[in-house]
């Protein structure tokens, strides 16, 4: 036979080689990813609203934390007796008592300016013969002009030298001029709602960090940006860009180290600073490019058996057609009889049904190597922990991954031709209807629904993709359907920390402006007097002086569930801070029912407290005032106070009623 026509046979059973390994490698790769983009997809949006509702959670930590210090500064500058606003000899005692008694360890110092701008006294000890004019500061003009207090953008501290947050307050004396303004400092790199942030980084190499509305960075791990612009840094983060100008929420966008991240961002409302998260893609979907590069190598493995195999198939099924050929060259080139193609006719005939018998099985191997891929693929799909399907324009599955019957008790063959109805229930059915809708008109759509999954309420969140035709029909919707109770349940948690006082238990500062608040409303509807009681621990700094911190807090939380065993279930008891307490009285009927509340509750600090130092002696000072209709929350509060400063007037260990 000439050597082309062998070249030529050859060539046509390498080509059917090739095409057969790369039709393989092609279905098998295709389906592959086509089921591993779906569920990339979903779980980005899973993880992107993760880090979003954790940022939240942080920020509103910190909006607390904020607010409180304020407050703080706030309630010192508001208490300052008026025969001390401008006795600055007289004043000095008392303001380091009030830094001794905050307890804040991230506070740098109190300093008090007179209304020239000049520093009057100081908590701490300065270095040499400090003087300080801070007139032209934006935390003293605004002060004084507006005469509300404020919380300032990051300064470096002309005193220390260390960066920190001004926290300032007017004095008013009784004709409402500011005769002086008192300033908190709080070192950011020390403060404790920074480092306490910093334990939700994401994954290993994520991180939070803090910026100022205008891209100064407060808070970053490397240490070296700090205090620098976010755009002193070479590179690009359209993120932050977008989170500069008013943008809240999460997207994926490459950082300026050329890494592709999602990042989060959240603005806090207390001073306009924007908390953000960076979690590395790499990192976050570390599993599902795992994933596709097995099913990469592990398509063009099964391609390259499956040419192997078509290899050595061909040859041995194209052997007759290769006769029948030799025997038509030989007839055309060597006048060989023609009587060969009768004889060779009626073998080649069956040997053509056989071949053809035989390129038919190979097909069903191939059809085979298919379906050991697609079992790999519902391998992937089942060890999601999420439920992933596929749902026709009549709402019935499709498709379906094992999670439903670990979640709904039905096998993944069962489900195909359900109605959504039938698997979910007629009431969830009608609840996601609208959204089911939404999604078959071609919109991508993402809810949250309620329902009972092993007996107990959970709360998931489902995404349904649009499967668009290229006519731009909707043949059916691809369901990603995760569950979302754990993130919930951590939301809620981080809302009712934000609420208790963590040392005792009780409300905190925050809790009880609101409980005090729905207080005075019902009050006035129903005509009937409220009372508050405000009192603290009689020399307290002696015990922690005494026995140390550690026997203090004991006795706090001793002190308060003293407190609140003793007065009534419908009444709050809050710890506002150090060791001042107080407690919203509801409908007293007369002031001789709020003095006897006071009395029970100074001989019930009488008692010894018991602690890890053994029994300790204390006492408690109270103060109670009624309130006034159309009194506020302030005015209220102010009385209980005055009460309580008469109280310890009389010595200590006693109750005083507001006489005002």
């Amino acid at each position: 036979m000439p050597t082309g026509s062998r070249l030529s046979s050859a060539n046509l059973k390498l080509r059917l080689a090739c095409v057969a390994a790369v039709l393989v490698f092609a279905a098998t790769l295709l389906a592959t990813l086509s089921t591993l983009s779906v569920a990339e997809r979903g779980m980005k949006v899973v993880i992107g609203d993760q880090q979003y509702t954790l940022l939240a959670g942080a920020a509103s930590f910190m909006d607390d934390r904020m607010g409180e210090r304020l407050k703080q500064a706030e309630a010192l500058a508001a208490g300052i007796p008026p025969r001390m606003r401008t006795d600055w000899a007289a004043l000095h005692p008392y303001v380091n008592e009030q830094l001794r008694l905050w307890g804040a360890d991230d506070y740098l110092n109190i300093v008090v300016f007179d209304a020239s701008g000049d520093m009057r006294l100081s908590a701490r000890p300065l270095p040499g013969q400090t003087v300080l004019n801070v007139r032209g500061t934006d935390y003293f003009e605004q002060v004084l002009a507006t005469r509300k207090s404020m919380i300032s953008r990051p300064v470096r501290s002309r005193l220390t030298g260390e960066h920190s947050v001004i926290f300032s307050a007017p004095v008013i004396d009784t004709a409402g001029k500011v005769v002086a303004v008192v300033t908190a400092s709080v070192d950011l790199r020390r403060s404790g709602f920074l480092r306490q942030i910093g334990t939700l980084k994401p994954g290993k190499t994520g991180y939070l960090f803090l910026m100022t509305a205008d891209g100064v960075i407060i808070d970053h791990p490397d240490e070296t940006r700090l205090f620098q612009h976010v755009g002193s840094a070479p590179g690009v983060n359209r993120g932050t860009e977008r989170a500069l100008d008013g943008f809240e929420g999460w997207l994926e966008t490459r950082g300026k180290d050329g890494v592709d991240a999602i990042y989060a961002y959240k603005r806090l409302r207390s001073t306009g600073w924007i908390l953000a998260a960076r979690y590395p893609v790499g990192e976050a979907f570390a599993p599902m490019i795992a994933m596709r590069r097995s099913a990469f190598f592990s398509a063009g493995g099964l391609a390259l058996a499956a040419g192997l195999l078509a290899w050595v198939l061909v040859f041995q099924l194209l052997a007759p057609l290769q006769v029948l050929r030799d025997s038509v060259v030989s007839i055309r080139d060597d006048g060989t009889d023609i009587g060969v193609l009768r004889d060779g006719r009626k073998d080649e005939i069956g040997e053509l049904g056989r071949a053809f018998h035989a390129l038919m099985a190979e097909r069903e191997r191939a059809e085979s190597g298919r379906a050991a891929s697609e079992k790999r693929l519902r391998l992937i799909a089942d060890n999601l922990p999420v439920l992933i399907s596929y749902i026709d324009r009549e709402q019935r599955f499709r498709f379906g991954n094992a999670t439903f019957e670990k979640w709904f008790g039905v096998e993944p063959a069962q489900m195909d031709g359900m109605h959504v109805a039938q698997l979910l229930g007629e009431e969830v059915a009608a609840e996601i209807h609208p959204q089911l809708d939404q999604a078959f008109a071609g919109r991508p759509v993402t809810h949250e629904i309620r329902i009972p999954l092993r007996g107990e309420p959970r709360i998931l969140q489902a995404t349904y993709i649009p499967d668009l035709q290229p006519d731009g029909s909707v043949a059916g919707i691809y369901s990603l359907v995760h569950d979302m109770t754990h993130v919930k349940e951590v939301e809620e948690q981080l809302l009712q920390l934000a609420r208790v006082d963590p040392l005792t238990g009780i409300a905190n500062r925050r809790m009880f402006g609101e409980a005090l608040h729905h207080a005075l409303d019902r009050a006035r509807r129903s005509g009937k007097a409220l009372a508050l009681a405000y009192l603290d621990i009689d020399y307290f700094k002696k015990i922690n002086d005494t026995h140390g911190h550690g026997v203090g807090d004991e006795v706090l939380k001793e002190f308060a569930r003293r407190l609140s065993a003793g007065v009534r279930a419908t009444d709050t008891a809050a710890r506002l801070s150090g060791d001042e307490f107080v407690v919203i009285l509801e409908e007293i009927g007369t002031r001789a029912e709020a003095e006897h509340t006071a009395a029970k509750i100074v001989e019930g600090m009488r008692l010894p407290f018991r602690t890890s130092a053994g029994l300790v002696q204390a006492s408690t000072s109270v103060g109670v005032a009624l309130s006034q209709l159309r009194q506020t929350q302030e005015q209220l509060l102010a009385a209980a106070d005055s009460a309580l400063y008469a109280a310890k007037g009389k010595g200590r260990d006693g109750y005083a009623f507001f006489e005002g």
